[in-house]
Order: structure tokens, then sequence, then C-alpha cells
């Protein structure tokens, strides 16, 4: 059992409650769709000033939930704290394989400023 488990555990009492019937640990994992993969590309603090961030099929989820900035996606898509389930999953379009790039991004968004466009170009532009 790793160190990131056991703190699920200790602070989760009917996890714990469970892996004691059942001695079996439970399985935490990493969210991953292509969307998390873009927004990871992408420095925090720049994720910070991509403004109004709408879902779509397009972008790999069945929902058209707004957030205020690609930071607070990126939140929701990814929770600090691990658990079981991530609620975002349920959204997701499992089948969905297209890798995304910031212009497919910056359709969805109210606000894209260029040089944060610009320097994902640059470094990942070649790379589709």
């Amino acid at each position: 059992m790793d160190s990131k488990t056991a703190r699920y555990l200790a602070r989760n009492p009917r996890a714990m409650m469970k892996y004691r019937a059942t001695g079996k640990a439970p399985q935490l994992r990493d969210p991953k769709s292509p969307l998390i993969t873009l927004l990871e590309q992408i420095a925090p603090r720049d994720r910070a000033q991509i403004i109004g961030v709408r879902l779509s099929p397009t972008l790999g989820y069945r929902s058209g939930a707004r957030f205020r900035t690609a930071a607070a996606l990126y939140r929701w898509l990814v929770p600090a704290v691990a658990t079981e389930s991530v609620p975002s999953e349920s959204h997701q379009d499992k089948r969905f394989a297209k890798r995304l790039s910031i212009t497919d991004l910056e359709e969805h968004c109210s606000h894209m400023p260029q040089p944060i466009k610009a320097e994902w170009e640059r470094r990942y532009g070649g790379r589709r």
C-alpha cells in the first residue's frame, strides 16, 4: 500500500471500514483524458488567464458546464484530494481519443491571451 492510499484511508472512514472488512485497498487512479493532457501542458499561471471555458463533446465531455477559468476547469477534472471516483469522469466520453490542441480549447473560451497560444504552439505545435 502506498502513502497516497494510506492517507486516503486515514481521511475516509467508509473506505477504512471497507478495507478492514474485505482486506482490499481502494483503487485510487489518476483521471486521464485528452483535455487533461492539454491543460497540463499549459502553465498554471497561464491557465488562470484563460477565461470562460465551456465543456462540450468536441473536448471529450458530455456536458455544457462553464468554468470561469481554465484553472477552475483543471481543478474539477483533477481534484487535489485523491478519491476512488472523480465526479468529472461521469461526464467524460471514454471513447474520445482525439489529440487536442490549443486551438480546440480556444474555440470554447471567451478569452484566450495570444501570448499563451503562441507559447503553446512554439512548444507543442509540431506534435499534433
